[in-house]
């Protein structure tokens, strides 16, 4: 019998590995087409009905307990700051970031779930009421899907915890 019309050692565990691989890489792509990073540069609002978007303003409430305060006895370098250490603490990536000139603060990032890589939008906004008070306006929606399995509230309540503990 001849050896060399054998294929070599290594192809068959090579197959096997893209094979398996392939469901994830195919998401990945997916994700690439369907779901570019917008560009938000103003505080964006969630879609009526939405369960894959949440927000917190002095507007509305959109999947969030309406009796959490937006206003943060901390002036605003303060509130940013404790944002600042919450979004590096989760991982997030930043798009935008900008001051206003009466002060107030604008953050676009991106949250990325860690096996599948799906990317969330988070965004807020700081208004400075007085010297010592905020008013804060939180949102975060994924990008792709129906159904965030309350992954975007539970975001913003950690957010909105660790703003309101400055």
């Amino acid at each position: 019998m001849d050896d060399s019309a054998s294929p070599p050692a290594w192809r068959k565990p090579v197959v096997v590995v893209l094979l398996l691989c392939s469901p994830w890489l195919l998401v990945q792509g997916w994700i690439l087409v369907g779901a570019p990073t917008p560009e938000h540069t103003s505080m964006p609002a969630c879609p009526d009905g939405t369960q894959n978007c949440a927000s917190l303003s002095p507007q509305q409430a959109v999947r969030m307990d309406a009796g959490l305060s937006t206003v943060v006895d901390a002036n605003v370098s303060e509130v940013w700051q404790a944002w600042q250490a919450w979004s590096a603490e989760k991982g997030l990536h930043r798009v935008t970031e900008s001051e206003g000139e009466n002060g107030e603060r604008f953050a676009h990032s991106v949250a990325i779930t860690p096996f599948w890589r799906f990317p969330d939008d988070v965004v807020v906004l700081f208004t400075p009421l007085t010297e010592s008070s905020t008013e804060l306006s939180l949102y975060s929606s994924s990008r792709l899907g129906q159904n965030d399995i309350g992954v975007n509230p539970d975001r913003l309540a950690s957010l909105h915890e660790s703003l309101v503990d400055v």
